[in-house]
């Protein structure tokens, strides 16, 4: 990459003459432009400076955020959920001094979340993952449109030693500076032939899918999410601008996103927006009731219209919508649908989507907004507690990550934040790739293991049958 860091030096020395009478700390964002360039090409040298990462692509190429290392922690070992963090998030909103309006910079995300959809699970191969993380990077990089910006973190209080908070600076640019965008040869791969249809899969789906029929028939609830977890190892080291690039073309209206954590990485390709807060609109949507594509375009619109017809996923539909617009209207007295069961279509599947938003009453109230929320029924079931406690008894794997949330808030109580589906994690030399399936009374076993294969596909087709083992 192209920078001019003596330009940005002066910049920042300029910038930090105003800091030296600090009486009490202060969160220090110093942002700077850099010369336009592409986003994924980094991933794989970022991959080797770093053991802290996170990206995080928002659909159709609109933003894309790279958190590296940690400044500042909100959350800690005690955080039981997004509400108990806001007073921690008021101070540092206090205390925080930014050029980003000098610089004219669009993009003011500076806050990486990531939360697991059951904090109580704390399985050894998702160790490296904190429950829930709220924290601002050491160093960003967004990339909006034509417009690439760098932006600096740290806290300064008054015997701050500032050749060193410089030094950490200049060193992050020069490396930053000598990544050249290498050109990867990589063969024409053969799509891994999925084998997850087999009799034993099957088998294993058809077992907790009955204690989950044995609940719905009972009453004790009305909708109830069940996942599969599908593990292989590898072989040989991941290329991973190859493979978010490949996610990327597949699926580019999808949210895309890459966390990785000392030897973990958490990625994948979400079609799920969560909540996207702006200027004090949210923004929800209801993504729930799922078929197929069709190879041609008289068979892909059969298979539409069998979904916009079909009791079972209206019915599932359903839960989710009334669910999220019943929270909505304790936050906003101008809850409104901006589209109604209409379908969107990805590469390989199409969902039913109905997308809300809400006028909230105010800003303050964004943390207890999401945990009301979290998770909805359309990762975890209805009623959303008792549905918890099925999983937990059901599903003999840990999600982890799989259908918690991810994505960016800033200090203006602005967030877009993603359902973090579609995904995998990759630990040592394996993977684990995962997807649910709602069911519900009318539900077909064999059909919602059906959905969930296809829903693996978004990423057992990344890897082709020399890079894995069962």
């Amino acid at each position: 990459m192209r920078i001019n860091i003596e330009e940005i030096l002066d910049e920042f020395i300029s910038f930090t003459r105003s800091l030296r009478n600090i009486n009490e700390p202060q969160l220090v964002s110093f942002s700077f432009n850099i010369q336009n360039s592409e986003a994924l090409f980094l991933i794989d040298k970022l991959n080797e400076l770093s053991t802290d990462i996170f990206l995080f692509r928002t659909p159709n190429n609109s933003l894309t955020v790279y958190g590296l290392n940690s400044t500042l922690e909100l959350t800690s070992d005690k955080t039981k959920n997004f509400s108990t963090l806001t007073d921690n998030y008021n101070h540092w909103k206090k205390n925080y001094l930014s050029n980003s309006s000098e610089k004219n910079i669009s993009d003011k995300f500076m806050l990486c979340c990531s939360a697991k959809f059951d904090q109580l699970s704390q399985s050894e191969e998702w160790n490296d993952f904190e429950p829930l993380r709220v924290y601002v990077p050491e160093f960003l990089l967004s990339f909006l449109k034509d417009e690439v910006s760098g932006c600096y973190n740290f806290v300064i209080e008054r015997k701050s030693n500032f050749e060193l908070i410089t030094g950490k600076l200049v060193s992050f640019l020069e490396k930053l500076s000598s990544i050249t965008k290498d050109v990867v040869q990589t063969s024409a791969q053969k799509i891994f032939s999925q084998s997850t249809s087999e009799s034993v899969e099957l088998e294993k789906w058809k077992n907790i899918a009955l204690k989950a029929f044995k609940a719905l028939n009972e009453g004790s609830i009305k909708k109830l999410v069940l996942s599969r977890a599908y593990k292989f190892n590898l072989d040989t080291k991941l290329i991973w601008s190859i493979l978010l690039n490949k996610l990327l073309k597949r699926f580019p209206d999808c949210y895309l996103f890459f966390i990785k954590k000392n030897n973990s990485v958490f990625f994948g390709s979400s079609p799920e927006l969560f909540l996207k807060v702006y200027d004090n609109v949210a923004e929800v949507e209801s993504v729930a009731g799922s078929a197929p594509r069709g190879e041609k375009s008289e068979s892909d619109y059969e298979l539409e219209r069998s979904l916009k017809s079909s009791e079972k996923n209206h019915q599932e539909h359903l839960f989710v919508s009334e669910f999220i617009s019943d929270i909505l209207i304790h936050y906003s007295d101008k809850v409104q649908i901006i589209e109604e069961k209409q379908i969107r279509k990805l590469d390989n599947i199409q969902h039913l989507i109905t997308r809300i938003s809400a006028q909230l009453n105010s800003k303050e109230n964004l943390f207890k907004l999401i945990d009301s929320l979290f998770p909805t029924p359309a990762v975890c079931g209805v009623p959303k507690e008792i549905a918890k406690d099925l999983i937990r008894k059901f599903e003999l794997h840990d999600r982890g990550l799989y259908s918690g949330l991810i994505g960016l808030m800033d200090f203006d109580g602005n967030c877009e934040l993603a359902v973090s589906i579609r995904s995998a994690l990759v630990r040592e030399n394996y993977v684990i790739a995962f997807a649910g399936a709602g069911l519900v009374i009318n539900s077909d076993a064999e059909e919602e293991f059906l959905e969930t294969n296809l829903k693996l596909n978004t990423i057992l087709s990344l890897f082709a049958d020399e890079n894995k083992s069962k």
